[in-house]
């Protein structure tokens, strides 16, 4: 696997074009412990520079696997020194690990340390390419990622998910009795998509006939350069969507008006000119279930907000330090 070299992607392959296989280079990770005694292997440091995920500011850091709800997963981390507590990410649909780095240095410039993997399907963790059954394994995915940190890594907990990552960061808490977060924070977070009203009869009739369409790439950011990486140099991306994802967030939107009530503060930061998700209806159905949440409304910005430009990222980052400092 190289990565230092990594391939153009003709986004117009046939439905079933398959992502490279990473499943030799999880079996020669150790297990997810956060022991920090142990060397990056060769293919992750070159997956590290590929990704500009190497901080200096970091004291130590590590990767590691851990097996939940049947997919074979990756986590990495970076611990600051003398940490004043632990932030977890959970990354967006089509997204991984690495473009997150923005997320990481956030963490870790504010004295925390960050830990965040890749959920099932999505960059080298195992999974049908960005599929999925239920959003109840994303959140089964969180707990057992949760569960090994328990004891390990320093408090207060945050947690910060954007988009998806979002959705699985609400579904724990409202399908769960553990609620380990001090602050938590959502950026763009799912619940409806935008032009919902038409894709949903995409959704029923494309299921039967198209079981893998095409993803297209829409322009989520003003980073006219990520972008650019995203749609053709990145290989970690994939160039279809899951029906069987779709399934689960049909499930989901129908589930979560329905669920009770969770008192729980959040901070939800929303951009305007976000395409992706019917964020005024987001804003409304969060809103409506959990009563203490804050919200943040960023004029213009689009969907990828942790991967924003300037002026939009400096108040994106703003809103949450003030959250983190209430």
């Amino acid at each position: 696997m190289e990565f230092s070299q990594a391939p153009s992607i003709s986004f117009h392959p046939s439905p079933l074009i398959r992502r490279p296989d990473y499943s030799a280079l999880r079996e020669a990770l150790p297990q997810l412990d956060f022991e920090n005694d142990r060397r990056i292997l060769p293919e992750l440091v070159d997956y590290r520079s590929f990704y500009h995920l190497n901080f200096p500011q970091a004291a130590a850091t590590g990767v590691g696997t851990f097996t939940a709800a049947g997919f074979d997963l990756v986590a990495q981390y970076w611990l600051a020194q003398d940490a004043r507590g632990t932030l977890f990410v959970c990354h967006g649909y089509f997204d991984h690990t690495g473009i997150y780095g923005a997320a990481v240095r956030f963490g870790l410039e504010r004295g925390l340390n960050v830990v965040i993997f890749d959920m099932p399907g999505h960059g080298i963790s195992s999974g049908e390419p960005v599929a999925i059954d239920t959003f109840l394994q994303y959140r089964q995915c969180f707990e057992v990622l949760l569960r090994i940190a328990e004891g390990r890594l320093p408090g207060p907990w945050h947690a910060l998910g954007q988009s998806t990552g979002g959705a699985t960061i609400l579904n724990f808490l409202q399908f769960g009795d553990w609620q380990p977060f001090d602050k938590i924070m959502l950026l763009a977070p799912l619940v409806r998509p935008a032009g919902w009203h038409w894709r949903k009869w995409i959704y029923h009739l494309g299921r039967f006939l198209i079981p893998q369409p095409s993803r297209g790439f829409n322009i989520n950011t003003h980073d006219a350069e990520f972008a650019r990486r995203q749609a053709h140099r990145d290989p970690l991306q994939s160039p279809v969507i899951s029906m069987r994802w779709l399934g689960a967030m049909v499930d989901w939107l129908q589930v979560f008006p329905d669920l009770p009530r969770n008192w729980a503060p959040l901070l939800v930061v929303q951009g305007t000119g976000d395409g992706t998700v019917d964020w005024r209806y987001n804003m409304h159905a969060i809103a409506d279930r959990f009563p203490n949440s804050k919200r943040v409304i960023i004029e213009g910005a689009r969907h990828q907000m942790i991967n924003e430009t300037q002026p939009y990222r400096q108040e994106i980052l703003d809103a949450m330090d003030r959250w983190l400092n209430d």
